[in-house]
């Protein structure tokens, strides 16, 4: 037993700092019983993290553990994260206080109550912060406010924020790579301009977008949740706006909506400038609407290194009403050829007549063409042996193809 306990106690310091960061709050705090040399081990813990999962008392005693436990912290916290309904905000402005005093890199906070908790000035002083994530907030940074000059992520989810302050806390660090931005309130426009952001993820509502000054951007996924077609004609094309603003994207995923929002405008005279670094599409589309078919091939072809392409196709209405318009797109575009692609995964939910005139172009365009996989939904008027059929005989540009049928399952 002696020598348990001095291996224990023996430790080098770096190995008991992993071992008790991989361990709940609860469960780092009661290793102080092991030795004497462990007593204060979890009172120097640079990481604290607040949930249910760390701390699953009753909401009486949580605020009490909590003081408790950084009324007896000593050190840095490096990473500081809280996640609890019901909380009450005058507790939360006090452990915020405390936080922005100890030089946090990591915050984190999830209220998960319905109220919006407004973010306290002492947050906006944190220049140490890499890393910061806000849900359910509402976000008015003070007039002294200058930027979080060491932030390199952002995100936040039902962040309620003007279209000035998310513009402004955006420009205003400078070092930011990740921006994530979900279902959040009151804004209208999503003007980025973020000259270091690698990766976009946005879901939510906009009426415009302007992507400025990214020329390192190239993880982009977008999911518009409506798109207001009595906004009026455009004077330009979306399309060509915004992928003049995204010059070396590697990777993009936009649903239906966006889709949308992409087609509105003024029909193209020239295609925009090439997607040079485009690698991976995947696509929501409503397979029996011209525009937004047009606007996908449209994308395709200016996407000469396009490796992999995944379309959810859907219809609106019954696509044989409109099976004459979308089926002009196929020989208007016979002549595109997609030397690059090597993989495409076609998930056809009821739209599978809409879907096989789209797999029939691709077949057709794609002379690399390795896999072909076509997810069939089961309540698809078309079994998977007359489906398979049909693919069969179509003709392709790849001679070393191989066509897999799958039925979507959820």
């Amino acid at each position: 037993m002696e020598m348990e306990l001095d291996r224990i106690s023996n430790l080098p310091s770096d190995v008991t700092e992993k071992i008790l960061l991989c361990l709940p709050i609860r469960d780092a705090v009661r290793t102080s019983v092991l030795s004497t040399k462990w007593r204060y081990k979890s009172a120097m813990l640079p990481h604290l993290v607040f949930d249910p999962q760390s701390i699953s008392t009753q909401l009486q005693t949580f605020a009490n553990v909590v003081d408790h436990l950084l009324l007896s912290h000593f050190g840095p916290v490096y990473k500081f994260k809280l996640a609890r309904e019901h909380v009450s905000f005058r507790d939360i402005d006090r452990w915020m206080l405390y936080v922005s005093r100890n030089s946090v890199k990591e915050f984190i906070l999830e209220i998960l109550g319905r109220q919006r908790y407004k973010v306290p000035s002492s947050m906006f002083s944190c220049q140490d912060l890499t890393y910061l994530e806000l849900h359910r907030c509402l976000l008015r940074p003070p007039s002294t406010f200058t930027g979080f000059k060491s932030l390199k992520s952002l995100k936040i989810v039902r962040v309620t924020l003007t279209d000035d302050v998310l513009e402004n806390v955006i420009v205003h660090c400078p070092l930011l790579e990740r921006l994530t931005v979900e279902w959040c309130y009151d804004f209208s426009q999503l003007n980025i301009n973020a000259p270091n952001l690698q990766v976009l993820r946005f879901m939510g509502d906009f009426e415009d977008v302007n992507i400025l000054n990214t020329s390192n951007l190239v993880d982009v996924f977008i999911w518009l949740r409506k798109f207001d077609h009595r906004r009026g004609p455009c004077r330009s094309s979306n399309l060509l706006k915004l992928f003049a603003q995204l010059p070396n994207i590697h990777r993009l995923y936009m649903n239906s909506k966006f889709t949308k929002y992409l087609a509105a405008g003024s029909l193209l005279e020239k295609l925009p400038k090439p997607c040079l670094h485009l690698q991976f599409l995947i696509v929501r589309v409503g397979i029996d609407d011209v525009k937004d078919i047009i606007t996908v091939i449209c994308l395709l072809r200016i996407s000469p290194a396009l490796e992999e392409l995944e379309v959810f196709a859907f219809c609106r209405q019954t696509y044989e009403a409109e099976a004459g318009k979308v089926n002009s797109w196929v020989d208007d575009n016979q002549s595109c050829s997609f030397t690059q692609l090597r993989h495409v995964k076609i998930h056809c939910s009821q739209a599978v007549e809409g879907a096989l005139d789209l797999i029939r172009f691709l077949l057709l365009s794609s002379p690399a063409l390795e896999t072909m996989t076509v997810y069939k939904h089961p309540s698809t008027p078309l079994d998977g042996y007359d489906l398979a059929k049909k693919l069969l005989r179509f003709r392709r540009a790849s001679l070393n193809l191989e066509i897999i049928l799958s039925d979507l399952t959820g």
